[in-house]
């Protein structure tokens, strides 16, 4: 059955026509210096921003006219993100918003690089460019910056969104399937430690909307790469494949549990439980997700025992410590407070910044349904077990404690380089200046 997956909602830039505004700031002869350029990754390489040292960059000689089809090119790809990005995820990607948002981003690095304003905040340049938070209802929720990076961070945002979606729509019935989800759900994780880097380089203290702070964005890093890291056990599971281990199968899904622990913790700032009314629905998406991992990675070892025909007593102690957390998800999963919070955000998916929790109600429907169905799977076996351990084998069950950890194998990737949509803008611009 297919796993839910968990994406992010997109963020909405009101309309602003950038065209007036950038020109005026190049034709006033008063501003001398562009920004403090800083090299490598969080500028769209791929080295560790944080190694390189930071440059002022002057402010282009060249005058509005001379690179007016430039400043019509970034203004005509902003407005057209203003508008569509107000549609669901799947109209979005049917539009072709992912391919324009990467464009964008590519135009602004292009800009970045000639010294166009995307340093410090400056509320005197005339650019003033608004973005609605992603979490908020009302659309008086928003927050205006003066700088071209803070449109590069939001982009960034709007891209992990569509990555993550993508990945939630696809097909998981085939390995290509799986395999382009866990691609986009790590190229995710990556836009959002970049975008990370991004807030913090802008010296910003305080971000008024909750979005693009550490806390969240460190949140939405973490359950991409949990995310990514199912769907690799997943693979491996698959009907067909050349992993067979089922030890090698228990340290794959056992290494999606920390990660989903990792987003639960977070999930936990205070900033997040305040200003997030569905922050507790989500936190109980990443403890569904990490008990669920966890039973897997139980069920998978009580199953190498089993074969081994030689650790009776170690197979019964597994599958109860499978039954146990199997409780515990399927407890979870019917809690009254989930499912009512659940009910509640499904109630209003005509709100567009709420469509990406409606995944938690039913990632609870299909979890219960996978839990109860492992859990009597696990069930059988143990009675099973239990009678020949009676009859035939005699052997003394070790408690937990003395069964060991069973080792995560981590495979997902983080700090990937960005694609090349995201670097070359699909416009050749600024071909006269070089």
């Amino acid at each position: 059955m297919p796993t839910p997956i968990l994406y992010l909602p997109l963020k909405v830039p009101v309309r602003f026509d950038l065209v007036q505004p950038l020109a005026n700031w190049l034709d006033n002869d008063e501003s001398q210096i562009g920004f403090h350029y800083r090299g490598g990754r969080d500028s769209g390489g791929n080295g560790n921003g944080d190694d390189a040292p930071a440059m002022v960059i002057p402010k282009p000689t060249y005058n509005s006219a001379q690179c007016r089809s430039e400043l019509l090119r970034i203004a005509a790809l902003r407005n057209c993100m203003s508008e569509h990005l107000q549609d669901l995820h799947k109209s979005a990607l049917e539009d072709g918003m992912l391919r324009d948002c990467q464009d964008y981003h590519a135009t602004l690095l292009e800009f970045e690089k000639r010294g166009f304003p995307t340093g410090g905040d400056d509320t005197d340049n005339g650019i003033a460019l608004t973005w609605r938070g992603a979490f908020g209802i009302a659309k008086q929720e928003q927050e205006t910056h003066h700088t071209l990076l803070w449109d590069r961070a939001c982009t960034l945002w709007n891209i992990a969104a569509l990555k993550s979606a993508s990945a939630a729509f696809g097909d998981q019935t085939t390995k290509e399937g799986l395999k382009s989800a866990i691609s986009h759900l790590q190229q995710a994780a990556s836009h959002l430690s970049l975008c990370h880097q991004i807030m913090e380089f802008s010296q910003d203290e305080y971000v008024s909307t909750v979005d693009l702070s550490k806390p969240m964005l460190q949140f939405w890093e973490k359950l991409m790469l949990a995310q990514a890291q199912t769907l690799i056990y997943k693979i491996a599971n698959l009907g067909g494949s050349s992993v067979r281990n089922h030890t090698t199968l228990a340290y794959l899904i056992q290494g999606a549990a920390p990660l989903y622990n990792d987003a639960l913790t977070i999930a936990q700032d205070p900033r997040l439980q305040s200003e997030v009314p569905n922050i507790p629905c989500v936190a109980a998406f990443c403890k569904i997700g990490s008990l669920l991992c966890q039973s897997r990675a139980y069920f998978h070892m009580s199953i190498e025992l089993r074969l081994s025909k030689t650790a009776h007593g170690k197979e019964i102690a597994r599958l109860r410590q499978t039954m146990a957390c199997l409780g515990d998800v399927v407890k979870l999963c019917k809690s009254s407070e989930v499912l009512r919070e659940a009910n509640r955000i499904f109630d209003n998916n005509n709100t567009k910044t709420m469509s990406s929790f409606i995944v938690v109600e039913a990632a609870a429907t299909t979890t219960l349904q996978e839990a109860e169905a492992l859990k009597s799977l696990a069930s059988d076996r143990l009675k099973a077990a239990e009678l020949d351990n009676q009859s035939i084998y005699f052997e003394d069950i070790p408690k937990p404690d003395k069964l060991g950890k069973i080792r995560p194998l981590f495979m997902v990737k983080t700090n990937l380089s960005l694609p090349d949509a995201m670097l070359t803008p699909r416009a050749n611009l600024f071909a006269w200046d070089k």
